[in-house]
């Protein structure tokens, strides 16, 4: 069930970082988005494991999401065909981070995700 939740997280982001879904082809949108959902991925299986054991998430674990976060979508502004995403990459990581406490609490506003 957490999983569905995760998905829907996913692309409640990639909704909410890039708006509407373009009908036009291009790498850059592709490859922001897909590095945003990487990034929230990535912080949630932090927590995850830290929650697991009973312990603080990894610091440095987290540190390595921001760093592959910010590699890949710097990346996909190298392409230069952004339509949907016109923010900046440090716009769109707060957008990316808006979504872990959301995932690793045990309360959604609508309780839809709860087990």
């Amino acid at each position: 069930m957490r999983a569905f939740g995760l998905g829907i997280a996913i692309v409640s982001l990639s909704l909410a970082v890039g708006g509407t879904a373009n009908a036009a082809a291009s790498k850059c949108d592709a490859g922001i988005t897909k590095a945003a959902g990487k990034k929230v991925y990535c912080k949630a299986k932090v927590h995850s494991k830290a929650q697991s054991k009973g312990t603080a998430p990894d610091g440095t674990k987290l540190a390595k999401c921001e760093e592959k976060f910010d590699k890949a979508c710097a990346k996909g502004q190298t392409k230069g065909d952004c339509s949907v995403q016109q923010g900046s990459c440090s716009a769109i990581e707060v957008t990316a981070d808006a979504c872990v406490p959301t995932l690793i609490t045990s309360a959604s506003p609508s309780g839809a995700f709860l087990e």
